[in-house]
């Protein structure tokens, strides 16, 4: 299941997670799926990289140090690009009461791998299925 099977291509994933040991494990898990990770620590680094590249997914933490939360990120990144795949992580659910941006997608923590995938893929068959036929 951890194959892009909706989406047969190297998709661009800007991931957002402060915790390194998580981190490292997404990149992993994401490279595995066969996409193309930029990783930061902060929602203010993925803003930052937000312009920086034509991003298929943002996997964002809510928790994250610095000015911006990744809730923020998620509604900021929907405003400047309406098509990008949006995917929020958090393991407080009573922050979550907060809306999502449209066709955002929440994934609680602790998630399993398998409810991981299924959202990865899920988010990615979309973002696959907006993009013109080559």
């Amino acid at each position: 299941m951890n194959d892009l099977t909706q989406a047969q291509y190297c998709p661009a994933i800007l991931l957002v997670e402060d915790e390194p040991a998580i981190r490292d494990l997404l990149v992993f898990a994401l490279e595995d799926m066969g996409a193309v990770v930029t990783a930061v620590a902060t929602a203010d680094e993925g803003l930052a990289q937000l312009e920086q590249h034509p991003w298929a997914l943002l996997l964002t933490d809510v928790q994250t140090p610095g000015v911006l939360d990744g809730l923020q990120l998620a509604w900021a990144a929907h405003e400047r690009r309406p098509e990008l795949r949006i995917v929020v992580m958090s393991g407080y659910h009573v922050r979550m009461a907060a809306p999502l941006p449209q066709d955002a997608l929440f994934l609680p923590k602790p998630w399993s791998m398998d409810a991981f995938y299924t959202t990865i893929n899920a988010q990615l068959g979309r973002y696959a299925s907006l993009q013109p036929a080559a």
